[in-house]
């Protein structure tokens, strides 16, 4: 589209107009998952809501959806906007909030290294909170080499994601650093969630992080922790092997190179043990 003006005129007009688009426009079938065309009717938000209450998960409940539909290409949203419409829906009561800080300051009479923090959303109501005790941080102090960092939508009554920061320990156990309850999966909150354990951690950057791959939180940490190497999950990676390939020798070849190094580290581990044991 060129516009000029007409003369002295000042009223300016259209002189040229092509309507012959210089890219390809979006497939038809694409088209009902642009941002704009996805929207939850108020008949499916009663039908979550009826389904949630009697403690069903939301994915079995998108599931459950789109076979009423005739197949997941039907429906007109996705399983991330009912996540964020359930988050939308609920907020942390009061009398919720005022519990959870009272059992943290209970905590800080017997722990005077209990770190919690949180944030107040625009409705004046908790929308973050992040917490990690003196067992915690002493177990990332020892095995905070390697931290596996996950958003996981428990079984909560506030169908928030959760946050979890664990490591292993020379056991093999899973200890967890810290935990945090979010109220989205933003890049921006992820920053501050990572702020808040760096902060909690007395400054000991991370470094290496193993994440599902999620890009809020890629981004998190290069902009957090620029010196920490990122890696995928094995647990991911084979899982998503298994869903995309559907090619089981394929797949057991896989796990069998991702898991050779750590059955590699417990063998020579045994050895050294029983030799030491021998003398």
């Amino acid at each position: 589209m060129r516009i000029k003006p007409n003369g002295d005129s000042g009223i300016w007009y259209v002189s040229r107009f092509v309507d012959d688009h210089n890219q390809d426009l979006l497939p038809a079938k694409f088209v009902p998952y642009l941002p704009s065309y996805r929207k939850i009717s108020d008949v499916n938000l009663a039908h979550i809501d009826s389904l949630r209450q009697v403690g069903i998960s939301i994915p079995k409940i998108y599931e459950s959806i789109a076979a009423q539909a005739g197949g997941f290409n039907l429906v007109p949203f996705t399983k991330r906007d009912m996540y964020n419409e359930v988050r939308r829906q609920r907020a942390l009561r009061n009398g919720d909030v005022n519990a959870a800080l009272r059992f943290f300051e209970r905590c800080a009479r017997g722990d005077e290294k209990m770190f919690w923090r949180f944030e107040v959303g625009p409705d004046q109501h908790m929308s973050d909170l992040f917490w990690s005790d003196r067992r915690s941080q002493d177990d990332y102090k020892i095995f905070g080499d390697v931290l596996a960092f996950d958003a996981t939508y428990g079984r909560n009554k506030y169908n928030l994601p959760v946050v979890v920061f664990s490591g292993v320990n020379h056991h093999n156990q899973t200890c967890v650093f810290a935990t945090a309850m979010v109220s989205c999966e933003s890049q921006a909150l992820y920053v501050w969630v990572l702020r808040k354990f760096l902060e909690c951690m007395g400054g000991k950057a991370l470094k290496l992080v193993i994440t599902n791959g999620d890009r809020s939180m890629r981004l998190a940490i290069q902009e957090v922790f620029p010196e920490a190497h990122h890696r995928l999950c094995s647990w991911h990676l084979l899982r998503n092997v298994t869903v995309n390939v559907c090619k089981p020798r394929f797949t057991m070849l896989l796990r069998s190179c991702l898991l050779l190094y750590h059955h590699t580290n417990d063998r020579l581990w045994c050895i050294k043990t029983t030799g030491a044991h021998n003398k």
